[in-house]
């Protein structure tokens, strides 16, 4: 059982007073200043200054998220790296507690700045943690993430910096979670593009006027929405462009969920889950703006929804276009 998050943030602190406290003491065992040949041995030293090195990172991660951290982590990393070279520093004269630190930025900060503008602007994986997108996308699903399809964005400062294409209706479209933008990764399916009318009633949805057409296919009996109850069936939805099933719980309505009346405003996008009656989206939280727009799902890599239906990974639906 992994830890939550609460631990990891009494744990990483606690980590780190402790490498902070055996580094101070090795030091001064260096100068002599307290006894003790382990305090002095360089290898603890070492081994302290990597404590607090993964502590502090990890806490970034944990209370600034994974796209600020891996933007801070990058840069730092980069810019120490093109100092090394530019100032020809020599490992061999930097203090101990250093030395690690330099010999990383030499050898890291060309493959990382290379990871970092790939996946920024090119391409990315994204793990789906819920079912929202049942069917189509099951919990545990690795998808590949088209970073341009849609333009390309800044990192953190979510500008965009060249716009040749725009989501479609259809689109299963990658996203920042607009309440917690910079934690927080969605991905849902498109259905209102700025303009539209967007109607959701008795399961069913209408854009500008026409609805959206359904073909009952039964009971759902698939075993990956075996953690849904209710009257569950499966429907094909005939969406333009973008045909797909959908799961719905017959009988079983909810005022805030069963009853949408909207237009999408100008640089905003209206998005809905496949799984209509267990997905949090626009439905709750409002359109997307378009600079929270990461990019367009292509691909399903491989599915590996460790510790629950398996331990290894799943390649039957690998290769499948989405």
């Amino acid at each position: 059982m992994f830890l939550d998050q609460s631990m990891w943030l009494v744990l990483l602190p606690v980590a780190m007073l402790l490498g902070m406290l055996w580094h101070a003491l090795a030091v001064s065992a260096h100068y002599g200043w307290v006894g003790g040949a382990v305090f002095a041995d360089t290898r603890m030293r070492k081994y302290a200054s990597r404590a607090i090195s993964l502590s502090a990172c990890g806490l970034l991660l944990i209370l600034a998220g994974v796209e600020i951290f891996l933007c801070v982590f990058t840069i730092l990393v980069a810019l120490a790296g093109l100092a090394c070279y530019v100032w020809k520093i020599d490992e061999d004269a930097v203090h101990i507690a250093w030395q690690e630190m330099v010999s990383f930025c030499r050898e890291y900060a060309g493959i990382l700045l290379v990871i970092f503008l790939v996946r920024n602007f090119l391409a990315q994986h994204y793990q789906v943690p819920t079912g929202s997108l049942e069917p189509t996308v099951r919990p545990g699903d690795f998808i590949l993430v088209n970073q341009y399809a849609y333009g390309w964005h800044l990192p953190v400062v979510n500008t965009k910096l060249l716009s040749y294409g725009d989501p479609q209706r259809g689109d299963i479209v990658v996203f920042r979670y607009p309440p917690d933008p910079y934690k927080l990764i969605y991905v849902k399916r498109c259905v209102g593009v700025p303009g539209d009318h967007v109607v959701y009633k008795d399961k069913r949805l209408t854009i500008n006027g026409e609805e959206v057409k359904q073909i009952y296919l039964g009971p759902d009996t698939a075993n990956f929405s075996d953690t849904i109850d209710g009257w569950l069936s499966r429907r094909k939805e005939l969406f333009p462009g973008a045909t797909h099933d959908i799961l719905v719980r017959d009988g079983d309505y909810d005022y805030e969920k069963d009853f949408v009346d909207f237009v999408v405003p100008e640089g905003n996008y209206f998005m809905m889950g496949d799984n209509r009656d267990n997905s949090l989206d626009s439905r709750f939280w409002g359109p997307v703006d378009e600079r929270y727009i990461v990019g367009k799902a292509t691909m399903i890599l491989l599915s590996w929804d460790w510790g629950v239906r398996s331990y290894f990974p799943n390649f039957e639906r690998s290769g499948s276009w989405l």
